[in-house]
């Protein structure tokens, strides 16, 4: 699965949430990086991180609105959300997803790991949570 598919099944995943508020891909249509989302107050950058192999991924449809939650507000209860919204999605192309903390690999304080069936991996960074 490339990052541009997997941004856009996380970005309409999202949506469904009633906590995520707008929801913005940052690239559509194939452009330019950097890949990730805008997540109402929170923007998340996504990396892949693979061996010199190109996956092609296909759409999937995301998703319902899970249970009805407040708002996230840091980077930490941000990544923790979007770590759920990917686990209950059950998207065929996930193995495993956690949050930084669960997988203790980064020293940045919010983000997801999410692993591939086929052992590639995208990183998901909180960049900023705006204050409300």
């Amino acid at each position: 699965m490339n990052v541009r598919d997997f941004e856009g099944w996380l970005a309409a995943s999202l949506s469904a949430q009633p906590w995520a508020g707008t929801v913005t891909r940052w690239s559509t249509d194939g452009g330019p990086k950097p890949v990730g989302v805008t997540v109402g107050a929170a923007s998340m950058q996504l990396v892949k991180a693979e061996s010199g192999v190109t996956y092609v991924g296909g759409w999937l449809h995301p998703p319902p609105a899970g249970p009805v939650q407040a708002a996230p507000t840091d980077a930490v209860s941000w990544a923790q959300a979007i770590a759920q919204v990917v686990q209950v999605g059950q998207h065929p192309g996930v193995r495993t997803v956690q949050t930084y903390a669960e997988w203790g690999g980064s020293s940045k304080p919010g983000g997801v790991r999410v692993e591939l069936v086929d052992g590639s991996q995208f990183y998901g960074s909180i960049l900023d949570v705006a204050r409300r």
